[in-house]
């Protein structure tokens, strides 16, 4: 087995928990010569902004949240390190974009909306760009990109850390047997590993 299909294994195994940008990034560093270097640099505004996004995309209650897990420096260290200079542009358009958004629908830039407003800025956010209601309408495309890259992206570090694994997750550190057939109760945690 090569790499590449170590990785597509990983992926089908773990239910698809890594947005398909982020999977494609994997799949494409196996033969691409990326440049490396410190990637486009995020200003202190953008900063801020990613770390209120994922606190309302993961928030934290009885578990850990998403900041606690350290997920918006994740989420910056995989654009700068990980992603092709094209893709971490499109990344901060869509971030300035989203801004713009907030602006026009609001009256202000993200992070001077009050909590609920950014919660609602968020939330309104996702439905246009994952459509989960038919007055969603399509996003501009380079919001929707942003999105679910941050959103993948939080979730794939949230998921990786060692609260989002051991604490929203349920997770048996020694090796095990495996058993593929184990009955699941409605509110059950899935399994980390």
């Amino acid at each position: 087995m090569n790499r590449r299909e170590a990785v597509q294994s990983l992926t089908i195994l773990t239910g698809g928990i890594l947005s398909a940008s982020a999977m494609g990034i994997l799949l494409d560093s196996c033969h691409s010569n990326m440049k490396s270097g410190k990637g486009i640099q995020f200003t202190d505004d953008e900063r801020d902004t990613v770390f209120r996004m994922a606190d309302i995309i993961i928030p934290s209650t009885k578990i850990p949240g998403a900041v606690t897990a350290g997920v918006p420096a994740f989420v910056v260290m995989m654009m700068q390190q990980c992603y092709p200079v094209n893709d971490q542009d499109s990344f901060h358009k869509g971030l300035s974009a989203f801004d713009r958004i907030c602006k026009q629908k609001y009256g202000n830039h993200f992070l001077k909306l009050s909590p609920r407003e950014q919660i609602e800025a968020v939330k309104y956010l996702d439905n246009k760009v994952f459509g989960k209601n038919d007055s969603a309408g399509q996003s501009d495309e380079s919001v929707s990109d942003f999105y679910r890259n941050l959103k993948g992206l939080t979730v794939l570090g949230y998921y990786s850390s060692k609260p989002g694994a051991t604490e929203a997750l349920r997770y048996l550190p020694v090796p095990g047997h495996y058993d593929g057939c184990i009955p699941y109760h409605k509110g059950d945690k899935e399994w980390a590993t």
